[in-house]
């Protein structure tokens, strides 16, 4: 359970090696306690949900094991695999669905919902003596050993950009919790696979003295927000805990965690 306490800035300055234009600096206070799931969601607990489901594989390599994160699902998916796992446990579903898809989101309720960007930023980037961290590990490349799955030596058949002095053991993903947690408990927020977030994609400009309150993001957009590195990126810009990428397909390199609000 975390209950942040005052205002944290999200984004990278302009003057950061490898950020990217849709990094503009952001302040933002999280006044809801929440909770987020300690491991992203593997194989076997998705498969309770979607008995068929299969990661798949990359050339040869596994991604199906029953301890490795879920891959290959979408946005939707993952959402609606939030909203299940609300049902089981008779709490309020916090997707609403018409026909088969999700139409918006309720923001009051306390059902299973994936991450916030600004909940994701707050537990990966801030430590607890307030700190932000430009990377998991710290502030210079290449990672520290036993620092989290990226795309290295290990996958280096198979990857275009790695960190070559780096070695991870794992060509693709890892079991979860493989590696150690960070400040708050929570593992593979780097590495391993990037997560989907609840929040629609959108790129806001400059530094807005406005405070900006639980954001959920945009009402309405075409894509959904995807953070953190995974065991696919291996660049300064990529391994940077302001990345931020988007989509709303399936990839072979993105899954998710689970968060909820608390009354």
């Amino acid at each position: 359970l975390f209950k942040p306490d005052g205002v944290f800035t999200m984004g990278a300055s302009r003057r950061e090696q490898g950020r990217r234009a849709n990094e503009a600096t952001r302040r933002v206070a999280l006044k809801r306690p929440f909770y987020l799931g300690v491991k992203e969601i593997s194989n076997a607990e998705f498969r309770h949900y979607l008995k068929l489901h299969s990661s798949g594989h990359v050339k040869g390599n596994s991604l199906n094991n029953d301890n490795h994160p879920v891959v290959n699902i979408s946005w939707q998916q993952a959402a609606l695999y939030c909203n299940w796992l609300s049902e089981k446990e008779k709490l309020p579903l916090f997707y609403q669905v018409e026909e088969g898809l999700i139409s918006g989101f309720n923001q009051q309720s306390t059902g299973y919902r994936l991450p916030t960007e600004a909940e994701w930023a707050w537990s990966t980037r801030l430590t607890n003596d307030g700190q932000m961290m430009k990377y998991s590990w710290g502030k210079q490349l290449p990672p520290t050993p036993g620092s989290g799955n990226f795309a290295d030596r290990s996958g280096a058949a198979i990857l275009g950009f790695i960190q070559a002095n780096y070695n991870d053991k794992y060509a693709v993903t890892a079991p979860v919790g493989s590696f150690a947690a960070n400040d708050r408990g929570l593992y593979d927020l780097s590495g391993n696979v990037a997560e989907w977030m609840t929040d629609f994609y959108e790129v806001k400009t400059g530094l807005s003295s406005k405070i900006e309150k639980d954001p959920l993001g945009g009402e309405t957009g075409d894509y959904h927000v995807i953070r953190g590195a995974s065991w696919a990126h291996g660049t300064m810009t990529q391994l940077r805990l302001s990345f931020r990428d988007y989509g709303i397909d399936p990839r072979n390199d993105v899954g998710f965690r689970i968060a909820r609000f608390v009354e």
